[in-house]
């Protein structure tokens, strides 16, 4: 684990974090940390059984994509404090910015302190998985992808862990992102400008015009605390 790696105590989880910050916006900052993959995990993007050994041409593919991964990747992660404002059930203010959707104020029912949250597997496994592709390596491109995809969905779950629960404990993290169940794809790019107030990201991260992120493996949540 990289050795910068810090946690956010529970009773301070709204004070920006000690160690490799990058303006006061910023709860938490990474880059180049790379999260453990569990095998479990690896083998959910594979689309393999839970039982399923990885054995034979299998093991080989997932070994190389993780070597190659941990010698050339460069991901990162971060989170920005944020105020949370919901409006009459008809969707909420992220520091006064406005997302029209009611599922996001009925999610985030109380007003008060939040975080965007931002992980990413970074551009390196992208531009890898299309360079075997071409070069008429299928299973080498698929591999690289799906193991790019579990660092990423690390990299959220290390966020969520740092973050912790609420103040003294109490409550819980909620989370919800641009693409997810009634929150339009389109509030991508106006929920990464929301991010960017916090300063310069640890890496190289735009909305496309689709809402798509790129790098393709990363993350753009909303994290709001819920009380109880």
């Amino acid at each position: 684990m990289n050795p910068t790696a810090h946690k956010v105590e529970g009773d301070r989880r709204l004070l920006p974090a000690p160690v490799r910050r990058r303006g006061a916006g910023f709860l938490l900052w990474e880059e180049n940390f790379h999260p453990e993959v569990r095998m479990a995990d690896l083998r959910r993007f594979l689309r393999l059984p839970a039982r399923r050994a990885l054995d034979g041409s299998l093991a080989e593919n997932a070994n190389w994509a993780r070597s190659w991964y941990a010698a050339h990747a460069w991901p990162w992660m971060c989170a920005m404090a944020v105020k949370i404002h919901p409006e009459m059930r008809r969707g909420l203010r992220i520091d006064g910015e406005w997302f029209d959707s009611p599922v996001l104020a009925e999610k985030f029912a109380s007003p008060g302190d939040g975080a965007i949250a931002i992980a990413s597997a970074g551009p390196e496994a992208d531009r890898e998985a299309a360079a075997r592709l071409e070069a008429g390596e299928p299973d080498r491109h698929y591999f690289l992808e799906c193991h790019a995809a579990a660092v990423a969905e690390a990299l959220l779950g290390e966020i969520c862990r740092r973050l912790g629960p609420g103040s003294k404990g109490a409550g819980r993290w909620r989370q919800h992102g641009p693409g997810y169940s009634q929150w339009s794809i389109a509030d991508t790019q106006r929920l990464l400008t929301c991010a960017l107030k916090a300063g310069r990201l640890p890496g190289p991260l735009r909305a496309l015009d689709s809402g798509m992120l790129q790098p393709k493996k990363s993350h753009l949540v909303l994290f709001g605390m819920e009380s109880g």
